[in-house]
């Protein structure tokens, strides 16, 4: 058997802090339609944008035009077409604007990239998503020249947690399960798909939504991950532990 050759990352809350970033950026949009002259109240609104990010999840380009929609439509407002144009334009610009300002690596990102690749360990990042979404969080990063490999779902047309997304990333690599290490946030589409590839699964808390630390869910003995860390320079722990045995 050969040492680790390949440590695959998710993207979104796992490198950084997708979630909490998208949800403040949300909120800058709600207020630049309000400031634009939207009548509603301010909790009101912030409450109706959850709703609809609940219901078409939050890689969907379309949530403030749901929005506007719902309060004609549901709500009984009386919103012209040229005020929804504008209020949606409005709440683009704010909600893109907040997310170039705040983007930002968690703080062990970097370092861990920069050491796996003066260690010659090849890297990769396994993501769902738009894939022009995904490359531009990528670059607005600045880990396109750490990172090896990036595969997303919808260029490939196989989504989390198919665990054969795990599998091409593999094949590209020309390396095995047990050569490889993938680090992500979400048990189910990360953890489970990769370990059905007999890839050494660490699953890192950041805190998110899917965090089982938050959460508290109880997962069943063979979901388990094989590690779970904290920050990312603990996987060199990881590793040298894995070649040890080999």
């Amino acid at each position: 058997m050969s040492p680790i050759k390949l440590v695959g990352f998710d993207l979104d809350d796992c490198l950084f802090n997708s979630t909490g970033l998208s949800q403040i950026a949300r909120i800058k949009g709600i207020d630049a339609m309000i400031n634009l002259g939207l009548k509603i109240g301010r909790q009101k609104a912030l409450l109706l944008i959850q709703e609809i990010v609940d219901e078409y999840g939050s890689n969907s380009s379309n949530h403030y035009d749901y929005f506007i929609r719902r309060l004609n439509q549901y709500e009984n407002y009386s919103i012209s077409f040229n005020e929804q144009v504008r209020y949606v334009a409005a709440a683009v610009m704010a909600y893109h604007a907040q997310k170039i300002k705040l983007i930002a690596l968690y703080d062990d990102v970097k370092k861990c990239l920069e050491n796996l690749k003066d260690n010659l360990i090849k890297t990769a990042i396994i993501t769902d998503g738009i894939p022009v979404k995904q490359y531009e969080k990528i670059l607005r990063l600045g880990i396109n020249d750490l990172i090896d490999l990036v595969v997303i779902s919808d260029e490939i047309a196989i989504r989390k947690p198919n665990p054969k997304l795990f599998s091409y990333c593999l094949n590209k690599f020309q390396v095995k399960g047990h050569e490889t290490i993938y680090v992500g946030d979400n048990i189910y589409k990360d953890i489970v798909p990769a370990k059905q590839n007999k890839i050494h699964t660490v699953y890192i808390h950041r805190g998110g939504k899917y965090d089982i630390k938050i959460t508290g869910e109880k997962i069943a003995d063979e979901n388990k991950p094989d590690y779970e860390i904290s920050k990312l320079n603990e996987i060199f722990d990881i590793i040298t532990e894995l070649n040890k045995k080999y």
